[in-house]
């Protein structure tokens, strides 16, 4: 798969393209299903299938002080295209310049300037140009004036609900992860580096891996414990996360700390990219030390019966 950041490449692709149009955020079932129509064109009517989308999420620049929390990021996100047999990937960077783009300038000198469009697959609610002015029926307009089809997909459901990105985050930050991986078509993860922590998890027999997200604008799980995997080396580890504010110890900001039961050696340095299959309970501030250890015991216990029974997502 080809990778162009901000329409970079200086000449124009004069081979036959079908294009999928979006911000692509999360990369939901939805949107999945964009690429499987996008791949079916691609086939039909031999041409290559084109993703074009925003190196960052429109809102970034539009609400510099309140954008949405990540739910994929770029890398990963890159990878998953990959992986559904995109050929060319555009990622433009949204900035004044191209929020001041109208709808008709957007297809006329972005992507019929650079690309031999074919066929464009949009969603249903799909807006573009200048204030969103633009939306499907013009889109429909514009493609029967330049000699390209348009191709509207409805809305995706899933057990009658419309998937969604704004969805997704609202059922994580509710801790219901196992039901956003049903719409997400995997599971929720954070990645990170394993930074080093109190060590009290070590003394209490539960040694910890603790995630250090830095300052990446993340969709933040509800406080809880939750049933977590890694995937490394080929190996699957199951473990327990504490998600919170460590209440217990009386600490400060965001902690994301897994205690894997089958592995025994040093994660210090390590990066990781850590799964949210199933919330367990609330973060709980405890009495004693005891009270945590005995808690402990019984989470752990409560993950492992999980492991048996979490359905395939």
């Amino acid at each position: 798969m080809q990778v162009i950041f901000n329409n970079a490449n200086s000449h124009r692709l004069n081979e036959p393209v079908a294009v999928a149009l979006g911000t692509f955020d999360g990369l939901h079932k939805g949107h999945q299903a964009l690429i499987h129509c996008l791949n079916e064109i691609k086939y039909r009517y031999k041409c290559s299938a084109m993703v074009y989308t925003f190196e960052r999420h429109p809102l970034n620049f539009l609400l510099p002080d309140n954008p949405p929390p990540q739910i994929m990021n770029l890398n990963k996100k890159i990878l998953e295209f990959h992986r559904l047999g995109v050929d060319l990937l555009v990622l433009n960077n949204f900035d004044e310049n191209f929020a001041r783009t109208t709808p008709r300038d957007f297809v006329d000198k972005l992507l019929l300037y650079k690309y031999d469009i074919r066929y464009v697959v949009v969603g249903y609610n799909y807006r573009f140009g200048y204030k969103a002015e633009g939306d499907v029926q013009l889109l429909q307009k514009i493609g029967s004036e330049r000699g390209f089809s348009v191709i509207v997909l409805p809305p995706y459901k899933v057990n009658g609900e419309v998937v969604s990105s704004s969805l997704i985050r609202t059922l994580i930050q509710k801790g219901q992860v196992f039901k956003a991986a049903r719409l997400l078509g995997r599971y929720y993860s954070i990645s990170g580096k394993v930074v080093s922590g109190a060590g009290r998890g070590k003394k209490l027999g539960y040694p910890t891996a603790n995630l250090d997200i830095g300052s990446k604008n993340v969709v933040i799980p509800r406080f809880g414990v939750y049933l977590t995997k890694w995937e490394t080396g080929g190996k699957r580890l199951w473990g327990v996360t504490n998600v919170g504010t460590n209440p217990t110890f009386n600490e400060k900001g965001i902690h994301i700390e897994t205690h894997f039961w089958d592995f025994h050696g040093e994660l210090y340095g390590h990066r990781m990219r850590i799964d949210f299959v199933k919330y367990i309970r609330d973060e709980i501030r405890f009495a004693s030390v005891h009270e945590l250890t005995d808690q402990l015991e019984r989470d752990v216990h409560t993950a492992k019966n999980l492991v048996y029974n979490v359905c395939k997502v």
